[in-house]
């Protein structure tokens, strides 16, 4: 029988470590959202609602998230793609049918998957955390559902521009730089105004967040969710047109 190529893709994923990378970044999220949880202050207001235990969780993860997710998405579109770039992969897969534009979008489906899953383990384990740490003031659990939903979308989008950058550029270092700098704007866009994060793809990582602040402390905000849906529109017919154009180029 011979194998789809969703199928080849995930066999791919599996020859490259791609899940134990994934599990690397999710245990780091994980980590550096909850550093404060232990800590005498913290703990102090673990019972007071006053004291906001979740928010400040939350907008701890939110933070992080904007740091990590952008260099996680890199690191998965340019292990996931350089593989073609070696050995003639692009031509091997055009001659087994598999044109360059379709093996793209394979990928992004088979790491959008994975990212999926990702973020919805990191997001429970950062709740877990707070549970086990001994809040007890009642969560959120729409506030956090609401923006690990927005987390994977974003993520999602920029999977996307990465994978396309990483087809179309064979020197994988700027896909890793981009990410670098993706890093950098994702969690400075959380200080920007709004008009200027907005105009940023890794501005949309403060565009989800659930939380603001202001001189009493944090507050709970509407997402953009329009300004996601635009953004979301964009890309997809973006990287719809740009990998059908692929499938047209003989590489």
């Amino acid at each position: 029988m011979i194998p789809t190529v969703v199928e080849l893709e995930i066999r791919k994923a599996r020859r490259l470590r791609v899940l134990l990378v994934c599990s690397a970044m999710v245990a780091a999220v994980v980590a550096l959202s909850c550093a404060n949880l232990m800590s005498d202050s913290a703990r102090e207001g673990f019972g007071d609602p006053s004291a906001q235990p979740w928010e400040s969780l939350l907008m701890s993860y939110v933070m992080v998230s904007a740091m990590t997710s952008p260099l996680l998405v890199a690191v998965l579109a340019s292990r996931q793609v350089d593989i073609e770039h070696q050995g003639q992969g692009w031509t091997l897969a055009q001659v087994s049918g598999f044109r360059p534009g379709r093996l793209c979008r394979a990928k992004a489906a088979v790491l959008g998957l994975l990212l999926a899953v990702a973020v919805a383990v990191q997001t429970a384990l950062v709740l877990a955390a707070g549970l086990v740490a001994g809040i007890t003031v009642p969560p959120s659990p729409g506030m956090w559902a609401g923006y690990a939903a927005g987390l994977l979308l974003v993520d999602l989008a920029l999977l996307c521009l990465h994978v396309w950058l990483a087809a179309r550029v064979e020197n994988q270092l700027v896909g890793m730089g981009v990410g670098l700098l993706g890093a950098f704007c994702g969690v400075f866009s959380l200080l920007m105004p709004p008009a200027l994060a907005r105009s940023l793809p890794w501005g949309y990582y403060a565009v989800v967040s659930p939380l603001g602040m202001d001189d009493g402390g944090f507050v709970p905000v509407t997402p953009g969710y329009g300004w996601l849906a635009v953004f979301l529109v964009v890309v997809a017919v973006l990287f719809g047109a740009a990998t059908r154009r692929f499938d047209r180029t003989e590489v």
